[in-house]
C-alpha cells in the first residue's frame, strides 16, 4: 500500500521535456501559460519558452464573465504582457498578437512591448489596439517580420528609411495613412511581399492609393472611407487574385495584370454613372475567372465599347439585378455573353427576369456549342453565393 501511494505522488508531467511541456503550454492562453509559474520551481520559467504570444483583453474578460474594466483589472492584464516581453530571458518570439480597444495603456508602453518583440526576432505581429502609438513604431526595419496584422485607429507615418526584407503578408483593418509617401513608402519597402488585405481603411489623406509591386500574388480591398477623392492604382504583372468590395474612387489606373487567374468585383451603388469608373473591367480583361455584383455588371454593361474577356472561362453573377426592365442593358448582356468564346461555365441567380432560361440559350448555348459546359441557375435565396 505504501508503495502505491509512493507512486502516487511521483508528478510524471514535470520529468516531461521542456520540449513537451511547451508543446501542453501552447493550447493554453498566454495568461493561463503565465500562471503555471506558481505550481512548482519546475514550471516558474517555462512560459518563458512559449514561442507564441497571445494576448487578447476582450476574450479574456468575456471568458471570465467580467463586464467592467477597472483600472485594476487592465493593469493586471497589462503586467502580464510586461512579464512576457519585458522581464523574461525569451530569445525568440513567433508571434505576437494584442487585442484591446480600452485606452489606458500608453503609447511608451505600447511601444516598449513591440521594440521587445522585435529585438527577440518576431516573424508575426498581429495588433488590434485603441492605442494611439507614435509615429516611431518600431516595426517598420524588422528584418524578421513575415506577416504584419495591424487593426484599429493606426495612422501609418511610415519612415523614409522602411525596410521589411521577409514581409510577405500585410492586412491593415480601419487603418490611416498620413500622406501618400507613407503608401508608396510601405509597399516599396518590402520587396517579398505577397499578399496585401485593406479594409475599412481610412484614405482620406491621400489622393494616389499606389499598390506597385513585382511579386504581389494577392491583393483584397474592402470598403474604405473617404476615398471619393482618391486614384487606386495597381500594377502587379504577378498578381493572381484580385477582391475589391468599395465604392467608386476618383479613378482607376489598372496595369500589368496579366497573371490574373480570379477577379471578385463587387462596387457599392452609385448614384451617377462615370466614364472612368470602366478603366477598372478594362485593367481585368484577360481573367478566366470573374465574380459580378449588379452594380458592377451594369457598370460593365456600360461600358462603350464593351471590354474583350477573350479567356474569360467562369463568369459568376450572384446577384438579383436591378436594371432588369432596360432594354439597352439587356441588349449589352446579351452581347457581352455572345461575346465570350471561352465561356465554360455560367452561374446566375434565377429570380431575374434577365436570365431567363430562353435568353441564355440563345446568347451562349446556340452561338457558342463547343465551350459551355456548365449552365447553373440559382432557384432558392439561402442559397444565394455571398460576396460581400
Amino acid at each position: 500500500m505504501a508503495e502505491q501511494v509512493k507512486m502516487e505522488e511521483i508528478d510524471r508531467i514535470s520529468d516531461l521535456h521542456d520540449s513537451i511541456l511547451i508543446h501542453i503550454l501552447s493550447f493554453l492562453s498566454t495568461k493561463e501559460a503565465i500562471k503555471t509559474s506558481v505550481l512548482s520551481t519546475r514550471w516558474r520559467y517555462l512560459f518563458d519558452l512559449l514561442p507564441n504570444i497571445d494576448f487578447d483583453l476582450e476574450e479574456d474578460l468575456c471568458r471570465k464573465n467580467i463586464k467592467s474594466y477597472s483600472t485594476d483589472v487592465i493593469e493586471n492584464y497589462m503586467c502580464s504582457v510586461d512579464k512576457m516581453l519585458l522581464f523574461c530571458n525569451t530569445t525568440n518570439v513567433n508571434k505576437f498578437g494584442f487585442k484591446c480597444w480600452i485606452r489606458m495603456i500608453g503609447s511608451d508602453r505600447f511601444n516598449g512591448w513591440i521594440s521587445a518583440a522585435v529585438d527577440r526576432g518576431v516573424k508575426h505581429l498581429d495588433l488590434s489596439t485603441s492605442v494611439l502609438p507614435s509615429s516611431t513604431l518600431p516595426i517598420f526595419t524588422c528584418k524578421t517580420l513575415v506577416s504584419l496584422k495591424l487593426g484599429k485607429y493606426f495612422v501609418l507615418n511610415v519612415p523614409k528609411d522602411v525596410h521589411l526584407p521577409n514581409l510577405k503578408t500585410l492586412h491593415l483593418h480601419s487603418v490611416g495613412f498620413l500622406n501618400d509617401d507613407s503608401v508608396k513608402g510601405l509597399f516599396s519597402g518590402c520587396p517579398h511581399l505577397e499578399d496585401i488585405v485593406t479594409r475599412k481603411c481610412d484614405l482620406g489623406k491621400i489622393r494616389n492609393f499606389h499598390i506597385s509591386h513585382h511579386l504581389l500574388k494577392t491583393l483584397t480591398i474592402r470598403y474604405s472611407y473617404n476615398s471619393f477623392q482618391c486614384w487606386l492604382w495597381i500594377n502587379a504583372p504577378n498578381l493572381t487574385s484580385l477582391e475589391y468590395y468599395d465604392r467608386l474612387v476618383a479613378g482607376y489606373s489598372m496595369e500589368n495584370l496579366q497573371s490574373l487567374t480570379k477577379a471578385v468585383i463587387n462596387i457599392s451603388a452609385c448614384k451617377t454613372f462615370r466614364a472612368d469608373a470602366t478603366t477598372i473591367f478594362k485593367g481585368i480583361c484577360d481573367v478566366p475567372s470573374l465574380v459580378l455584383s449588379d452594380t458592377s455588371l451594369e457598370l460593365l454593361l456600360r461600358c462603350e465599347p464593351l471590354p474583350v474577356f477573350a479567356n474569360l472561362i467562369r463568369l459568376d453573377l450572384p446577384c438579383h439585378l436591378r436594371f432588369r426592365y432596360s432594354n439597352p442593358l439587356q441588349n449589352g448582356l446579351e452581347t457581352l455573353l455572345s461575346s465570350l468564346a471561352a465561356l465554360e461555365k455560367l452561374e446566375f441567380y434565377q429570380f431575374s427576369a434577365l436570365f431567363q432560361r430562353k435568353c441564355l440559350l440563345v446568347c451562349c448555348i446556340n452561338s457558342r456549342p463547343s465551350k459551355l459546359q456548365t449552365l447553373q441557375m440559382k432557384s432558392i435565396v439561402l442559397e444565394r453565393p455571398s460576396i460581400s
